[in-house]
């Protein structure tokens, strides 16, 4: 949408309600595959998917709307690297739940952060979790997407409702349901295919699809940017 110049404000909102469509039947296959840990999911929920997103909607407004996509486009690219790094150059350590109390606090601050930068600008950014689910706590690649889902889902809520309010307080709009209806559907069926047969695919291909698409997302954001 921003690609094809679309006003900030509006993608920011907009984009938030697809995602929320989109991970409803995501969500529900995980579950029902029991896909989604719910320790790591709770770790989280708190910190990046109630208290980030809310905060970073109601400040959407507050900050330099470049400024943010541009620290957003810096972190995709960062992040695809990391991720590129898990698959290629592997630090040889196994997948493990157990970890820390001090590296649950520090995951858990990273996350807050994460959702507040996403809740400013209306992306759930869930595929800048991957590297601290993947890299710093070592989760399961298959683990990490779908509890990742499940954040996401919580996350559009309430940045979604921090949006709505600072649009009620600027009067400027945050939301375009032309553009949200199609969109919204086509993700929500793209979403329940792609979730239900998750489970066919090695942790090795999940990982590598995601760097090949944060590559191209940054590359689309710095063309947006600068050319």
């Amino acid at each position: 949408m921003l690609f094809f110049g679309v006003e900030a404000l509006v993608v920011f909102g907009t984009n938030l309600a697809i995602s929320f469509v989109m991970m409803v039947p995501t969500v529900w296959n995980n579950f029902k595959n029991k896909r989604i840990d719910l320790k790591l999911g709770v770790l989280f929920l708190i910190s990046g998917a109630i208290i980030g997103p809310l905060f970073g909607g109601l400040l959407s407004e507050s900050f330099s709307q470049d400024l943010l996509l541009l620290i957003v486009t810096i972190l995709i690219i960062i992040s695809g690297f990391l991720i590129f790094q898990a698959v290629h150059f592997p630090s040889g350590k196994t997948f493990s739940n157990e970890t820390s109390s001090i590296k649950n606090v520090i995951a858990s601050g990273l996350n807050m952060g994460i959702g507040a930068l996403g809740g400013s600008v209306g992306m759930v950014l869930g595929a800048l979790r991957y590297p601290v689910m993947i890299n710093y706590l070592r989760t399961d690649a298959k683990s990490a997407s779908a509890t990742n889902s499940f954040i996401n889902l919580v996350f559009t809520i309430f940045a979604l409702t921090g949006h709505l309010v600072a649009s009620g307080f600027t009067g400027n709009s945050h939301f375009d349901v032309e553009l949200f209806i199609p969109l919204g559907i086509a993700g929500f069926f793209g979403s329940f295919i792609g979730s239900k047969h998750v489970g066919r695919y090695s942790n090795q291909f999940i990982l590598k699809t995601l760097y090949v698409i944060l590559f191209i997302m940054g590359v689309l954001m710095i063309y947006r940017e600068f050319i």
